[in-house]
């Protein structure tokens, strides 16, 4: 293009001039401006068909995913929720039955005078007798279950004499006596001992037969457990 404005001559590049400066409704510009505006409207048309340049290349497929990052600070704890639903009762436990504590007592009656001394006293009436401890053909009880028991006698007296002894395996562990000459009078006593199995209890008069039979005599006598031994129960 250079070449051709070359052969251009004089007058006639005055006369292209004012064509230009016509049409471009300029007035007057220095040849350096001309000639910038000419050199300027083939970059504006490659800019323009440049936007007309063919798409890139498809999409590539997607890489493989990169290494795990370092764990990060553990968050602020959220609000409490709501209490959950009562649960099912569980199932019953099981029920362990108590032993049952041992039971040993006796409680006898004699309505009459008093057999002869140094003898059991044989009770013709038994008030209480459920274990059949107390022997009531003898007058003898006899330890089943071992334990400390609480021995006892009452013995009602009018115009009388008594004295009885609380006997253990042939030993006197209680004594008492008393006498009724015009009134009535109440005699009693009470032991607390610790038997073995096989001991033997029993209540004897210590009077001439003669003496016990004057007036009226009424005698109870009772015992009873009041404590088992560890080992039996």
């Amino acid at each position: 293009m250079d070449m051709e404005w070359e052969h251009v001559g004089p007058e006639d590049r005055t006369s292209l001039r004012q064509l230009l400066l016509r049409s471009t409704g300029l007035l007057e510009v220095d040849w350096i401006g001309f000639w910038i505006l000419v050199l300027s409207v083939p970059l504006l048309v490659a800019d323009v068909r440049s936007t007309d340049s063919p798409p890139c290349e498809p999409q590539g497929p997607p890489g493989p995913p990169g290494a795990r990052g370092p764990q990060g600070p553990p968050g602020l704890a959220g609000p409490q929720g709501a209490p959950g639903p009562v649960g099912k009762p569980g199932l019953p436990g099981d029920v362990e039955k108590c032993p049952s504590l041992p039971q040993s007592a006796f409680s006898v009656k004699l309505s009459g005078p008093l057999p002869e001394p140094s003898k059991p006293i044989v009770f013709h009436e038994a008030l209480y007798n459920h274990q059949g401890h107390f022997d009531l053909a003898t007058g003898l009880f006899t330890c089943t279950v071992p334990g400390v028991y609480n021995f006892g006698f009452d013995i009602g007296l009018f115009e009388n004499a008594v004295k009885v002894g609380l006997i253990k395996n042939g030993i006197q562990v209680r004594n008492k006596q008393a006498e009724a000459k015009d009134s009535y009078e109440q005699v009693s006593g009470s032991s607390i001992l610790q038997l073995e199995k096989g001991d033997r209890v029993w209540l004897e008069s210590k009077l001439d037969k003669t003496e016990s039979e004057k007036g009226t005599t009424q005698t109870v006598f009772y015992g009873f457990l009041l404590s088992g031994n560890s080992a039996w129960v």
